[in-house]
C-alpha cells in the first residue's frame, strides 16, 4: 500500500511538472547511480544533472551550462549553514525544478509555485531574508515583494542588527541603511532608529573601526544629514558604549568626536554643543555616574561631560536619577581628580558623600514614594566613606582623615559627621577610638606641647580612678572664675612659650569640660528643690537671684549652639539642613524648658514690682507657680539624658524618645475615637436634663479616664449628672443612726425637679381664673430634670459603650503596645550603632574649646568673646592700611597632609558598579 501510495504522488508530481513545461523529477526509488557513471547524457535532459567524469570527480551543470567541480558544491549555501547539502544527488534534481530553491532568501518563490501563485509572508520569508543578510547576499533588496516586510520597524532592525553582528562589513552596512533611507516613507521614517540600532550593535560586538566607519559614514552621508541629527547620534554612541562598559571603545568615539568639529545643531528644541564644550546632564555620564562606574566616568569628565542640579526639572523620576548621579562617589572622586588641577580649593569627596547623605535623607522622609530609592544613595554615600576610612594604617592616618587635629576648623568630618547622623560612620572602632581618646586626654586639640596627665581612656579607667578624677576637678570648677585672666595661657598664641599653670591644661581637656557641665547642673538642680521646699524671706531673693542667673546662663548656651550650627553653613546657608540639624530632640526640649523658665521669672519679677497690699495678684502669683513648676519637672527629667553614656542604661533612654512618636500618635487617634463617642452619648443624656446640657462635662471626663482605667461599667446618668438630694429622705435615712451605707444615699437623689418660680405662676394664673386644680400639663412647663424615656436612652448608650471599650482598651491598647514592641526591637536589633553614635552626639558639644562656660561662669566667655572681637577689628584695620592688597591664605601642613592622604586614599579605593561587586565576590 506505502509503494502503491508513493507511486501515485510522484505520477502527481509528474504531471504537474508537465503541466508546468519544467522537466520531469526521476524516480529516487528506481534511481541508478551507475546509469550516469561515465556518461554526460541523463534522461534529465535541460536540467542540473548529477554527472561523474571518467577521472571520478563529481561535477554539474549550472543553470547557464557552466561545469561546476567539487570544490563548488562544497561551498554552497547549504554549507555555510551547517545543513545538510542538498546541491547534489537528488537534492541537485530537486534544485533543476526551479533554480531560485538554492537561494533560501527566496524559499517564498517555491511556496508560490506550490500555493498557485500566492506568495506566503511569514516567519519563513523572515528567515530567509535574515539567512541571506548574514551569507552577505543582499540581492534581496531588489525584489519589490520583500518591500512589506522590510517597512515593518521591529524586522528592519532586527535586519540592521545581523548585518552589523554577522557580517561586520561597512559596505553591506551602508546598502543596507542607504536602501531604507530611500525604499518608502515608512523606512525613510524609522532611518533614525535604524541608524541607532546599527551603532548600538556596533559598540556590542566591541569593534571600534566598525564603529568609527558607521560614524563617518553618517557625518558624510547628505541624505542622512537632512532626517536626522548626527550630534545626538554620536551621543547615542557614547551612551551606547557607557553601558556596554567599554572604556576602549568610548575613548575611540570621544576622540574621533574631538577631532571633528561639528557645528551646533539645534533639533527638535534639544541643543547639542560640539564635545569641545561641556556638554551638562547628558544620559551617558548620568547613567554611569547613577551605577557608580568610575572608569567610564572618569572618561567623560575629562572629554567636558558635567552634571549640574536643575530645580526647575518637575519629573520625580528624571529629578531622582539626576540626584542619584550627582551623589554617585564615582562622580565626586571624578570631580575631585579634574578640578584640583585648575583650582586651588580642595574638593573634598567626604564631605560631599556626608552632604549628599544628608540630603537623601532628608528627601527620604520627605518624599515618602521614593523612600527605598533616597535610602540606597544615602548607605551608598555613606559606605564609599566608610571605605576610606577602612584605608587607615594607624592611628596618626586615622586622626588626619577624621580631622581631629585641625584646630580651629568648624566644618571637620568628625562635626559633620556627628551633626548629620551619620551613625555608620560614627560607630565604627577606628572612629569611636580616636573620639573617645580626644574627649578623654585632649591631646589632639590645639597643637602646642600639651602634656597629658594620663595616656588611659576615660573607658578603660576602674571605677575608683574615675570618681578620684571627678574628685580633682572639683577645684578647677571654682577656679574658672580666673578665666578671663588666664585665656592666653589656654589659647596660647605663636610665638608665646608662656608656661601655663596647671588647672588652664585641665581646662582645655573635652572630658573636664563635661564635668565642670555636670557640676552647674547639679547645683541647678539643688536650687530647684530649695525653692521647692520654700525656703524663709532672707534666702528667698539669693535663691531667685541663682535661678535667674542659671536660667538665662542655659538659654545663652542654647543660642551659642544655633550660632555654631549656622556658622557652619558658610556663605550660602542651607535652611534645611540648619534646622535638621538644631531642632533635635533634646535641643527642641531645652527650647520648651527655657520658655516655661523665662515665663515664670517674668511673672516672678512682676511679684516683686507689684507687691502692693492693694494690689491682688494671687491670679498672677498661680500663673507663675504652675510655669515654674512645669518648667521644674522638665528640668529635673533632663538629668535622665546622662544615662545615654551607660550602655544598659542608654538603649531605654534611647527607646523612650522614639517611643514617644509612637505615643502621640496614639494619643491622636484616641482622642478622635473619644470625641466621637463622647458627643453621641452626651447628646442623648442631655433629653433626660431638658436640654440643659449638665452631663456634658461628666461624660468627656468619663470616657476620658477610660485609657487610664479600662473596663469600666457603661456610665449611668446619675453618674455623669451631678443631681440633687432631696432633705426629706436624707433626714429619715440619719434618723437614729450614727453610719449609713453610701448606696443608700443614692435613693435620695431627686430623679425629677421643677422650678418653684414657675409653680408658684402657675398658682397664681390658676386662682385668677378660680380653678380649684392644677393639670399635669400646665406642670410639664416647670420640669427641670427629666427622667422619662431613661430606658429608652439606657439601650442606645449601653452598645454605644461597649464598642468603645472594645475600640479603645482592647484595639487601641493593643496596637500602641506593639508598636512599642517593635521601636524597641528596631533600636535593640541595631543597639551598638544607636548608643555609641548617641554618646558621642552627647559629648560633641565639649569638644569646641570656645564655647560658652557653664553657668554661673557663662558671662565670663561672653566678656571675653567681646575683648577679643573688637581686638581683632582693630587688628585687621592695621592689616588693611599697611598692604592695599589681600594676602593669599597660605596651606597649612595638616591640610596639605589631609590632602595627600585623600589621594592615596582614592586610589586604592575606587568607586565601581553593583554588577562588578558582584563578580568580585564570587
Amino acid at each position: 500500500m506505502t509503494s502503491n501510495k508513493s507511486s501515485a504522488e510522484l505520477k502527481g508530481i509528474s504531471a504537474l511538472l508537465e503541466t508546468l513545461a519544467l522537466p520531469r523529477l526521476a524516480d529516487p526509488a528506481r534511481f541508478d547511480p551507475s546509469v550516469s557513471t561515465g556518461s554526460l547524457s541523463s534522461p534529465l535532459c535541460g536540467s542540473q544533472d548529477l554527472l561523474v567524469g571518467k577521472n571520478g570527480l563529481e561535477s554539474s551543470l549550472s543553470a547557464n551550462g557552466h561545469v561546476l567541480n567539487k570544490e563548488t558544491v562544497r561551498e554552497c549555501a547549504c554549507t555555510r549553514q551547517n545543513e545538510h547539502c542538498i546541491c547534489s544527488g537528488n537534492g541537485l534534481a530537486m534544485s533543476a525544478l526551479y533554480p531560485e530553491m538554492r537561494f533560501s532568501w527566496e524559499i517564498k518563490s517555491v511556496d508560490a509555485l506550490f500555493c498557485n501563485g500566492l506568495t506566503r509572508f511569514g516567519d519563513l520569508s523572515k528567515e530567509g531574508i535574515l539567512q541571506a543578510i548574514k551569507d552577505g547576499d543582499l540581492r534581496f533588496l531588489q525584489d519589490e515583494t520583500n518591500l512589506p516586510l522590510l517597512s515593518e520597524k521591529t524586522f528592519s532592525k532586527e535586519c540592521v542588527r545581523v548585518c552589523v553582528k554577522e557580517t561586520r562589513e561597512m559596505k553591506n552596512i551602508e546598502e543596507l541603511l542607504d536602501f531604507f533611507l530611500v525604499a518608502n516613507n515608512e523606512t525613510r521614517r524609522n532611518v533614525t532608529g535604524l541608524i541607532k540600532e546599527a551603532i548600538n550593535s556596533s559598540v556590542k560586538v566591541a569593534d571600534d573601526v566598525l564603529v568609527i566607519g558607521i560614524l563617518e559614514y553618517l557625518q558624510s552621508d547628505k541624505k542622512i544629514k537632512t532626517l536626522t541629527d548626527t550630534a545626538e547620534l554620536v551621543e547615542d554612541a557614547v551612551y551606547a558604549a557607557a553601558v556596554e562598559q567599554s572604556s576602549d571603545t568610548l575613548n575611540s568615539i570621544l576622540k574621533w568626536s574631538q577631532n571633528n568639529k561639528m557645528k551646533k545643531i539645534v533639533n527638535k528644541g534639544k541643543v547639542f554643543s560640539g564635545i569641545r564644550g561641556l556638554k551638562i546632564n547628558c544620559s551617558s555620564i548620568i547613567y554611569a555616574a547613577k551605577r557608580n562606574d568610575y572608569d567610564r566616568v572618569k572618561i567623560l569628565y575629562r572629554h567636558g561631560y558635567r552634571l549640574q542640579r536643575c530645580d526647575t526639572m518637575t519629573d520625580p523620576l528624571k529629578k531622582i536619577e539626576l540626584f542619584k548621579a550627582l551623589a554617585s562617589p564615582a562622580y565626586i572622586v571624578a570631580s575631585l581628580e579634574n578640578s584640583n588641577e585648575v583650582s586651588s580649593d580642595f574638593f573634598c569627596p567626604v564631605k560631599m558623600c556626608f552632604e549628599f547623605a544628608c540630603e537623601a535623607n532628608f528627601r527620604k522622609s520627605t518624599i515618602p514614594e521614593y523612600k527605598r530609592e533616597y535610602a540606597e544613595i544615602e548607605n551608598r554615600c555613606e559606605d564609599y566613606a566608610i571605605s576610606l576610612l577602612e584605608q587607615c594604617e594607624d592611628l596618626r592616618e586615622v586622626e588626619t582623615f577624621i580631622q581631629t587635629r585641625n584646630s580651629g576648623n568648624k566644618d571637620s568630618n568628625y562635626i559633620l559627621a556627628i551633626l548629620d547622623s551619620r551613625m555608620k560612620f560614627v560607630a565604627h572602632e577606628r572612629f569611636q577610638y580616636v573620639m573617645l581618646k580626644k574627649f578623654g586626654i585632649g591631646e589632639t586639640e590645639i597643637e602646642d606641647d600639651f602634656d597629658a596627665y594620663t595616656n588611659a581612656l576615660w573607658i578603660d579607667m576602674p571605677m575608683f580612678s574615675r570618681i578620684l578624677h571627678v574628685f580633682k576637678q572639683i577645684p578647677c570648677y571654682f577656679l574658672l572664675f580666673l578665666y578671663p585672666f588666664f585665656y592666653p595661657c589656654i589659647f596660647p598664641s605663636k610665638g608665646n612659650n608662656t608656661m601655663a599653670p596647671w588647672f588652664c591644661k585641665e581646662w582645655r581637656v573635652p572630658l573636664n569640660r563635661a564635668i565642670y557641665t555636670a557640676f552647674s547642673y547639679c547645683i541647678f538642680i539643688s536650687l530647684i528643690l530649695c525653692y521647692v521646699y520654700e525656703p524663709p524671706v532672707p534666702y528667698i531673693y539669693w535663691v531667685d537671684g541663682l535661678l535667674a542667673i542659671f536660667i538665662t546662663s542655659y538659654s545663652l548656651r542654647d543660642i551659642g549652639t544655633a550660632f555654631f550650627l549656622w556658622r557652619l553653613e558658610g556663605p550660602k546657608p542651607n535652611k534645611s539642613r540648619f534646622k535638621k540639624r538644631y531642632f533635635t530632640f533634646w535641643n527642641n526640649y531645652n527650647i520648651l524648658t527655657n520658655f516655661f523658665f523665662f515665663v515664670g521669672l517674668i511673672i516672678r519679677m512682676l511679684e516683686y514690682v507689684l507687691d502692693d497690699p492693694i494690689v491682688n495678684i494671687a491670679a498672677v502669683e498661680a500663673a507663675g507657680r504652675i510655669f515654674w513648676g512645669i518648667a521644674f519637672t522638665l528640668a529635673i527629667l533632663k538629668s535622665i539624658k546622662t544615662g545615654i553614656v551607660s550602655k544598659h542604661f542608654g538603649p531605654i533612654i534611647l527607646s523612650i524618645r522614639v517611643m514617644l512618636k509612637d505615643v502621640f500618635m496614639f494619643i491622636i487617634t484616641f482622642l478622635v475615637i473619644m470625641l466621637a463617642f463622647s458627643c453621641g452619648v452626651s447628646y442623648m443624656f442631655n433629653y433626660l436634663s431638658n436640654g440643659s446640657g449638665s452631663s456634658t462635662g461628666g461624660i468627656f471626663t468619663y470616657f476620658g479616664w477610660v485609657l487610664l482605667q479600662p473596663f469600666r461599667g457603661n456610665p449611668g446618668y446619675d453618674e455623669v449628672t451631678d443631681l440633687p438630694y432631696d432633705t426629706a429622705c436624707l433626714t429619715t435615712l440619719t434618723a437614729d443612726e450614727s453610719e449609713i451605707n453610701i448606696k443608700s444615699i443614692n435613693k435620695c437623689r431627686m430623679e425629677t425637679m421643677y422650678s418653684s418660680g414657675c409653680i408658684e405662676d402657675r398658682i397664681e394664673s390658676m386662682l385668677m381664673q378660680n380653678l380649684s386644680k392644677l393639670s399635669k400639663s400646665d406642670m410639664a412647663s416647670c420640669m427641670m430634670v427629666q427622667r422619662l424615656g431613661a430606658d429608652t436612652i439606657k439601650t442606645a448608650v449601653v452598645p454605644m459603650w461597649i464598642f468603645y471599650q472594645f475600640l479603645v482598651s482592647v484595639v487601641l491598647l493593643r496596637i500602641l503596645i506593639v508598636m512599642m514592641t517593635i521601636t524597641y526591637r528596631k533600636i535593640y536589633d541595631n543597639l551598638d550603632t544607636q548608643w555609641k553614635y548617641a554618646r558621642l552626639y552627647l559629648a560633641i558639644q565639649f569638644f569646641d574649646s570656645e564655647s560658652l562656660l557653664p553657668p554661673p561662669f557663662t558671662y565670663l566667655t561672653l566678656v571675653m568673646y567681646l575683648i577679643r572681637w573688637v581686638v581683632n577689628m582693630r587688628t585687621k584695620q592695621l592689616g588693611r592700611e599697611k598692604s592695599g592688597r589681600k594676602s593669599e591664605r597660605k596651606c597649612k601642613p595638616l591640610d596639605m597632609e589631609y590632602r595627600n592622604l585623600i589621594f592615596a586614599f582614592i586610589d586604592n579605593v575606587k568607586p565601581c558598579p553593583k554588577k562588578d561587586k558582584m563578580k568580585g565576590n564570587e
